[in-house]
């Protein structure tokens, strides 16, 4: 498989840290530099079922969030009715992850558009099959990574664990960013991610605020409380727009 020239792989250091609203921001950030840009979640759990096919939650936001267009089966080719790691939930439901059809649409999705934000699921060490954690597959796909953690007391170890997993596979990471209600007067949300970016030489981008889905307004939440991902973005379109689009 050609490895995909402009992309970027979003993944956390657990579950429900906010890969999914994270990656919804930065797909918006750079639609909005006009950078074609593609979102693809290869594996996910807890899917809802819909007119008899499971269709992930995340895609569903995403595609809200961001206004782009997308078919279930392509941009999220596996998906299990559990809500577990994927291997209990394929054991569960006597599916093993497709790793033909996930390449594939990856494929699909990397000819079609000149910059592709995949999503991750759980963090990198989930098992999605037999001696295949997600860690690999993000080798394989070999796109550089963006981490993100929580503000709070454990993200140091957490966050160390998740990089030195990344670097141990040689996966480049651009950086790391915390997300979520952050209580300012705590001192361990304050000073910790300068002391992951300490010793783990991966540079911290910022911190994403808590989103008020009923106020706040997407373009002009990254403008005024999370400015550092317009920045971010633009050295992601710049690579990005140097692809003519295919397909």
């Amino acid at each position: 498989m050609k490895p995909l020239e402009n992309g970027l792989f979003i993944t956390a250091t657990d579950t429900e840290v906010g890969k999914t609203f994270v990656s919804g921001l930065l797909i918006r950030a750079l639609l909005g530099r006009g950078t074609n840009t593609g979102y693809f979640k290869p594996v996910a759990s807890g899917c809802t079922e819909e007119n008899g096919a499971l269709v992930s939650e995340d895609l569903v936001f995403v595609e809200r969030f961001t206004g782009l267009k997308m078919k279930s089966g392509l941009n999220c080719p596996v998906c299990y009715l559990k809500p577990l790691a994927p291997l209990s939930a394929a054991r569960l439901e006597g599916r093993p992850v497709d790793l033909e059809k996930i390449w594939e649409a990856y494929g699909r999705l990397a000819r079609r558009h000149s910059f592709l934000v995949v999503e991750g699921i759980g963090g990198v060490m989930v098992p999605l099959k037999e001696n295949y954690l997600l860690v690999d597959l993000m080798a394989d796909c070999r796109l550089p990574a963006l981490v993100v953690c929580r503000p709070a007391l454990g993200t140091i170890n957490h966050t160390l664990l998740t990089l030195g997993a990344l670097k141990s596979r040689g996966i480049p990471v651009l950086g790391f960013l915390t997300n979520g209600l952050r209580d300012e007067s705590d001192e361990a949300a304050i000073t910790s991610p300068g002391l992951i970016s300490h010793f783990s030489r991966v540079p911290y981008l910022g911190h994403v605020p808590e989103y008020d889905f009923r106020t706040d307004d997407p373009d002009r939440f990254i403008d005024q409380k999370a400015s550092f991902l317009k920045h971010f973005s633009a050295g992601l379109a710049c690579s990005g727009n140097e692809r003519k689009t295919q397909g």
